[in-house]
C-alpha cells in the first residue's frame, strides 16, 4: 500500500498550518533573492543595422528622381513617358516613380524599431 503524504497546510492543526505557511514564504523569498551573477547577452529586438540607412537612401533617391524630372522637363531619368504618352496622364510617369520611391522609404521607416 502506498502512503499518501499529507499536506500540513490542510491539517486540522493550526500550528502545523502556520508552520507550513512560514516555510512556503521563506522558500519563495529565498528564491526571489537568488540572483544570477553570470552576464547574459540581451537579444536585439530592433531592426537590423542596415534598415534605417536603406530607407533614408530610398527617400533620397526618390527626391533626386523628382528633382531630375523637373530639371529636364520630364525627359529624364526615363524618356519613355514623354515620348509615348504625350497626351495622357502617363506623361508624368517619372514623377509617379519618384514619389513611389519616396513613399516606399517612408513606409519602411514607419516599421523601424
Amino acid at each position: 500500500m502506498s502512503e499518501k503524504k499529507k499536506d500540513p497546510a490542510r491539517s486540522g492543526n493550526p500550528a502545523k498550518a502556520a508552520a507550513a505557511e512560514r516555510e512556503r514564504l521563506e522558500a519563495s523569498r529565498a528564491a526571489a533573492n537568488r540572483v544570477s551573477r553570470v552576464p547574459t547577452k540581451v537579444k536585439e529586438t530592433g531592426s537590423p543595422r542596415w534598415y534605417a540607412p536603406t530607407m533614408v537612401g530610398l527617400m533620397c533617391v526618390g527626391l533626386l528622381w523628382v528633382v531630375v524630372t523637373y530639371l529636364f522637363k520630364g525627359q529624364y531619368p526615363i524618356p519613355y513617358f514623354t515620348a509615348h504618352h504625350a497626351s495622357d496622364w502617363l506623361v508624368n510617369g517619372n514623377l509617379y516613380i519618384g514619389f513611389l520611391i519616396i513613399m516606399a522609404g517612408f513606409l519602411g521607416l514607419l516599421r523601424w524599431k
